[in-house]
């Protein structure tokens, strides 16, 4: 055998804990029992559930918000273009009455 099975084999042979080994497992899972009293506001699903809900109105609220503004600009593009299209019939009319002066004149 290799020098490094030899090394493998005797770091994953079976040993027994050392003598304090369940005490300090013991004190570790009281930490964290303590740690984790202090954060179950945290940790609390009604409060994920509480801001979840909220989270959701905000970005519905946003929505009918963007919503809204894309029918008033919808709107008022309507208006713009009707306006546009009545200056042109205006433009139109007055340049044909121009044009009907100017061949009038040049007969």
């Amino acid at each position: 055998m290799t020098d490094f099975e030899d090394q493998l084999r005797r770091t994953l042979a079976r040993r027994d804990p050392s003598p304090d080994f369940a005490a300090r497992v013991m004190a570790h899972v009281s930490a964290r029992r303590s740690s984790r009293a202090r954060f179950s506001g945290w940790l609390d699903w009604r409060a994920w559930t509480a801001a979840a809900v909220a989270a959701s109105l905000l970005i519905a609220a946003t929505g009918l918000d963007l919503g809204r503004r894309e029918r008033i600009e919808r709107e008022e593009g309507e208006q713009a273009r009707a306006q546009l299209i009545q200056a042109m019939s205006i433009t139109s009319a007055e340049l044909n009455k121009i044009h009907k002066k100017v061949q009038g004149a040049l007969r």
